[in-house]
Order: structure tokens, then sequence, then C-alpha cells
């Protein structure tokens, strides 16, 4: 099985057997190439793995229906519209591509190989470029009537003039607050110099207090993001994934702090928060895995309508 995680900075394919990477390979994202030379990368990936494949899981950082047409994606521009698994699938000579969102693929990965075998519900976040997330509810991958459902990083957490801009468009999102530019700019503005994420956390671990301050600032904002999911759905856990993951010791205290403060019950403020089981790689394995279900992970075959008709 091959399976593809097309992310905003990285693409990762493998080759993958149940959840071992077989053969692995990874490219960086050329966000600011049109559509179609990206289509030829993830094309060029996938016969790196297998010279003629059958068959191909892809995961993008946004929406699609359920015949593979893109909604848009938030970090990487001009996919609005774009039939991604008819085109990459004419690009590898007619091999089935089954597309989904990346945190939805990375929530089926942990569901079959993760903490997902013991909590029956949970959200999945991914931290990376943008803030994602996948919903799984009695041991069922949720994508929502449209694939929008567990779209975390543009719950709104802040409103008025002073909202952070959101890659999305929106004002107010977690992700303007939580994602890795935002991380970055407030290390910078504070005086710190880094190129990645990678660069803060060491030097909050050193004992920098402007690079502690920003993640408490981001868990801050994952935690009154999580408060309404909370309040909403009252998860067995909540479990994060992604590269910015990797600092989790640094961001779950701000996480568990926010829910705390602002929680409707006490409960509701305790849920468990874990970092994913299945690892950086969810991505790609739950990718690959789409390929061996039945059917597509069902939703609305159609567009919704431009305009909402009222009863």
């Amino acid at each position: 099985m091959i399976g593809i995680d097309f992310g905003g900075t990285k693409i990762k394919a493998a080759s993958v057997r149940e959840q071992e990477l077989v053969r692995f390979r990874s490219i960086d994202t050329r966000a600011a190439e049109d559509p179609a030379k990206i289509l030829d990368d993830l094309a060029a990936l996938a016969r790196a793995l297998e010279p003629s494949p059958e068959s191909v899981g892809l995961a993008i950082p946004g929406e699609v229906d359920a015949g593979g047409r893109c909604w848009r994606l938030p970090n990487v521009p001009g996919f609005e519209g774009v039939e991604i698994a008819r085109e990459l699938g004419a690009r590898l000579g007619g091999a089935r591509v089954v597309v989904e969102n990346d945190a939805t693929t990375a929530a089926l990965a942990e569901s079959l190989y993760g903490h997902g075998r013991q909590y029956e519900s949970f959200l999945l976040i991914t931290l990376g470029t943008g803030i994602g997330g996948g919903l799984v509810l009695d041991g069922r991958v949720r994508p929502g009537a449209h694939g929008f459902a567990g779209e975390f990083g543009h719950l709104l957490i802040e409103s008025g003039p002073g909202a952070a801009r959101c890659g999305c468009g929106l004002t107010g999102c977690v992700e303007a607050y939580a994602g890795t530019r935002a991380l970055l700019a407030r290390y910078r503005a504070a005086g710190g110099a880094a190129e990645n994420v990678r660069d803060i956390a060491e030097a909050a671990r050193a004992g920098g207090e402007a690079a502690r301050a920003v993640f408490e600032a981001m868990g801050e904002a994952i935690g009154t993001g999580l408060v309404a999911v909370q309040n909403l759905l009252d998860l067995d856990a909540v479990i994060f994934t992604g590269g910015i993951s990797a600092a989790s010791d640094l961001i779950l205290p701000g996480v568990r702090a926010g829910l705390r403060r602002r929680r409707f019950a006490a409960p509701l403020g305790e849920v468990p928060l874990l970092v994913s089981a299945v690892g950086a790689h969810a991505g790609v394995i739950g990718a690959a895995h789409l390929t061996r279900l039945p059917a597509p992970i069902p939703r609305r075959a159609d567009h919704p309508p431009a305009v909402s008709s009222v009863p």
C-alpha cells in the first residue's frame, strides 16, 4: 500500500505494511508553485516507491468531496476546485487514488494502531504549519456531511479588531495563534532568533523565558479552543500529532491550564491529553489504509449550495 501525506511544508510518502513503513521518501512542498507541478511531485514520489502503483492513498491539508475534488488548501494556494483524485490518477496511469483530509487520515491510523484501541471517542489534533483535527466517535472516523468535521484549527477563540489573521482568510482562529507561523512571529517579536519551532523548543528547554512564553501562549490558545469541543462532545481523549507535538512537554501544561480555567464542569477539564502512539508518520499510514477501506469514508457527494435555504 502506498500512502502520501501532503503537508504545507513537507510531502512524505511510503510503502506501508500494516503500520510499518517499508520504504519512505520525503521532499519539500513547493507551495508557491501551481497545482500541476505539485501533482507532478506527488506522482513522482509514488513512482519512486512503486513504478506502476495500482492504488494510492493521499492525505491533504484541506478538504475534498466524495469524488476527490478539493475545496481548498488554506496554506497551499491554487487548489480550489482541483479534481485531485482524477488528476493524480491520470499521472499514475489510471491508478485508483483515494483522497482525504490529513488529520482525518491520521485519526484513522490512530484508531487502528494507536490510542484509539483504548479510547473510542477522541479528537486528534495535528500541530504544524496549520492546525488540523480528525474526529473519531464511538470507534468510527467522522468527517462530517461535507468533510469539514474536526476542523479544530479554525475554531474562533478571539474576536474584534485585534484578532490575528489566519491563513484561511478569517481572524481569531486557533491556527492564527498556535500554528508554526504564529509561533515564529511571536518569538521574533520578543527578540528571539529561530528558523523553526525546534529552535524555540531548544531555547525553552535551556531556560529561555521568551521561548517558554511562546509555548505557554500556544497551549492557552489550544486549551481555549478545546473548551468548546469538550463542552459539546465530552470526549474520551484528545490526541496530538504533527511536528510540533515533539514539544508536547512545553505545550500541554498550558493546554491543561486553559481547559481547567474555562470548562463548564470539572471533569471536562481532565480529559486525557496524549501524544500519538502511531507517531510522526500517522498521516502516511492512515493515507495508505484509505485504499483498504471497503468504501470511502462517507460524506455527501456534492458541494453544499452556495446559498442555504431556511425553512
